[in-house]
């Protein structure tokens, strides 16, 4: 072998070294993110009675895992609560004020200034658990209906109201999952439904998150 050669061989192998070592670090770091509310997720979803994998796939489309995820509509947090959404939970809950309603969740008095909105549901577990709550009230609702996740997650994106004028009650007892995506004529809810369910099931596959 030549000097030559030699040092090309030594170049490609230094550089398929590092290479190694980029894509190890960049899966290390995939896991963490990926897997790091999973205890919060799990406690969240069980004490909702929702399956985990549902509740991940949920947060990996609103937030990617980002505790301080701001949208333009003022949605905050891990599953993206509005203040409409907060406001039910606030009254569901028959509190005073936010902060004796975020104390609830951990059985604690509420203590110190009012906390605002974004720093509220900036929380992970405050985040978790009212999407958590939202999203039964909403497979509740649509309790007995051909296919009430279709439903639910359309309602989680876009609101009721927008439900009943994609399919009115008197259709959706017999709508198929895929004639309802199809009158969904907001084509980021359309995918947000399709993307959903998409991930559940290969959670559900692949055993990502223990319920």
């Amino acid at each position: 072998m030549t000097v030559e050669a030699y040092s090309v061989r030594r170049r490609l192998l230094i550089l398929l070294a590092v290479c190694v070592v980029v894509a190890a670090g960049a899966l290390l770091t995939w896991r963490y993110w990926t897997h790091r509310y999973d205890k919060l997720i799990a406690a969240a979803a069980r004490q909702h009675g929702l399956d985990p994998a549902l509740v991940k796939a949920i947060v990996y489309e609103e937030s990617f895992f980002s505790s301080g995820a701001r949208s333009s509509q003022n949605a905050v947090g891990l599953m993206q609560i509005t203040p409409v959404v907060a406001q039910e939970w606030i009254e569901s809950t028959r509190s005073r004020s936010l902060s004796d309603a975020v104390a609830a969740i951990s059985n604690k008095p509420s203590s110190g200034p009012e906390p605002g909105f974004e720093e509220a549901f900036s929380d992970p577990a405050v985040s978790l658990h009212v999407g958590c709550w939202y999203l039964q009230s909403l497979l509740n609702r649509y309790r007995g209906e051909s296919d009430p996740l279709a439903l639910a997650l359309a309602a989680y994106n876009a609101g009721p109201s927008n439900v009943d004028r994609w399919a009115p009650s008197a259709d959706r007892v017999n709508i198929s999952r895929e004639e309802f995506l199809a009158r969904i004529d907001f084509p980021a809810t359309r995918g947000y439904v399709q993307k959903i369910i998409q991930r559940y099931d290969l959670y559900k596959r692949d055993g990502e998150i223990a319920g």
